[in-house]
C-alpha cells in the first residue's frame, strides 16, 4: 500500500507540475540579437547547422561562431558552408586559460566580441524552427524575465541515447516545482545550455560567463548566478520548435552525462541519495507486480508509466516503454559519477581534461 501511495503521488505531482510548463508565445518582433555558438570538434554538425540557420534567422539577427581551436576540420567546413553570407562571423579561438572551462570561455569570448542588446546562446548540434528566435523574444517579454531557456526534442538513433537523453525532461517534470520557476532563489535554477536567451544588460550586471569560469554545467550555474542577483529567469517548453542531436556514439552519451549528472546537483551527496532513492522506488513500482501480483502492485507500475507518458507527451518525445531501462542506466550513471568524484578522477570532454 505504501508503494501504491508513493507512486500515485509521483503521478499526480508530475501531471500538475507539467501544467505550469508554459509554451513559447506566438512570434513577435525580433530585436537585434547576437546568436552565439561555441564550436569545438563539431565537424559533423557544420553543414546542418549553417544550412538551418540560413533559413531560420530573422532580420536584425547576426550569427557569431567561436571556432575553439578544433582538432578536426570544423573551421574549414565552416568557411565553405558560410561562403560569402555576411550574416555570419567566425571568431578564431585563442588558447584556453588554465582557470577556465572550455565552453564557458568560448561563450565569454562570444559575449565580449558582440554588441547586440540580446544574446542567444545555441549549441552546434541544434536545429531551430524559423519562428524560434521570434518566439523566444516574445516569451521573454511575456515572462518578464531576462533569462530564458528550455529543453529541446532529442531525436537520436543511439540506443543509450534513447534511454538516458529524454530523462532530462523527466527530471525537470518530477523535481523542479515549475509553478516556482521564476522564484529568485538559486535552489530553483534550471536551464539548458543548448538554448539560452539573455538580455545583455542583465548578463553584464551579473558578471556573465566570467562569473562561472570553471563550471562544467554552465547553463545551470549561469542561471544560479542570475537568481543570486535577483534577476528573473524562466524555463519554458521549447521542444516543438527546437531539436538537438546531442551525441554521435553511445560512448559520447555516457561521457557527456557522466560529466553533468552529479555536477547538476551541485555535487551534493544528500541530493544524490534522494534521486537514487526516488528512482529506485519507481523501478520497484514497475517490477513488484512480477513477484507479488496484486491490484496495488499493478497500479503502482501503471502510475509510473503514466507519469512518464505525460512527460513524453508534453516534450514531444518518445521512450515511455523504455522507462525501466532508462532508470537503470540513470541510477548507474549517477552512482558512477558520485564514486568518480569521491575518487577525484578527472573528467575528459572535447579533448580537454578537468579535475
Amino acid at each position: 500500500m505504501i508503494l501504491w501511495l508513493i507512486t500515485l503521488f509521483m503521478l499526480i505531482f508530475t501531471i500538475v507540475n507539467l501544467l505550469f510548463l508554459r509554451p513559447l508565445s506566438s512570434p513577435g518582433q525580433t530585436p537585434a540579437t547576437a546568436v552565439c555558438i561555441p564550436m569545438r570538434n563539431e565537424s559533423r554538425h557544420v553543414d546542418n547547422l549553417i544550412s538551418n540557420l540560413k533559413t531560420a534567422i530573422p532580420e536584425k539577427v547576426h550569427v557569431y561562431i567561436y571556432e575553439d581551436r578544433s582538432e578536426d576540420d570544423t573551421y574549414e567546413k565552416l568557411e565553405r558552408a558560410i561562403a560569402d553570407d555576411d550574416r555570419f562571423t567566425i571568431i578564431k579561438g585563442v588558447p584556453l586559460p588554465q582557470d577556465w572551462a572550455g565552453k564557458v570561455h568560448a561563450c565569454h569570448q562570444l559575449a565580449m566580441r558582440t554588441t547586440e542588446p540580446y544574446l542567444l546562446f545555441l549549441d552546434a548540434d541544434v536545429t531551430i524552427d524559423p519562428s524560434f528566435i521570434a518566439r523566444m523574444h516574445a516569451t521573454l517579454s511575456r515572462e518578464r524575465a531576462v533569462f530564458l531557456s528550455g529543453f529541446p526534442r532529442f531525436p537520436t538513433s543511439r540506443f543509450l541515447g534513447k534511454l538516458i537523453i529524454p530523462m532530462q525532461h523527466v527530471l525537470i517534470a518530477q523535481h523542479l516545482p515549475l509553478f516556482w520557476r521564476k522564484v529568485k532563489h538559486p535552489a530553483f535554477a534550471a536551464a539548458n545550455g543548448m538554448n539560452v536567451l539573455v538580455e545583455r544588460k542583465s548578463y553584464e550586471e551579473v558578471g556573465g560567463h566570467a562569473a562561472i569560469r570553471t563550471s562544467l554545467i554552465d547553463d545551470i550555474d549561469l542561471c544560479r548566478t542570475f537568481k543570486r542577483q535577483k534577476k528573473i529567469t524562466s524555463l519554458v517548453q521549447v521542444s516543438p520548435f527546437i531539436s538537438c542531436d546531442m551525441y554521435e556514439t553511445n560512448e559520447e552519451v555516457w561521457s557527456g552525462f557522466s560529466k553533468n549528472v552529479f555536477k547538476g546537483m551541485n555535487e551534493s551527496v544528500g541530493l544524490a541519495l534522494y534521486f537514487l532513492t526516488y528512482y529506485s522506488i519507481q523501478l520497484t513500482g514497475m517490477v513488484a507486480w512480477i513477484f507479488d501480483p496484486s491490484w496495488q502492485t499493478v497500479s503502482a507500475a501503471l502510475f509510473v508509466i503514466l507519469a512518464r507518458l505525460a512527460v513524453d507527451w508534453k516534450a514531444n518525445g518518445t521512450g515511455t516503454w523504455l522507462h525501466p531501462l532508462s532508470i537503470l542506466v540513470y541510477l548507474t550513471l549517477l552512482g558512477n559519477a558520485v564514486i568518480r568524484k569521491w575518487r577525484r578522477m578527472p573528467i575528459t570532454w572535447k579533448g580537454r581534461h578537468y579535475s
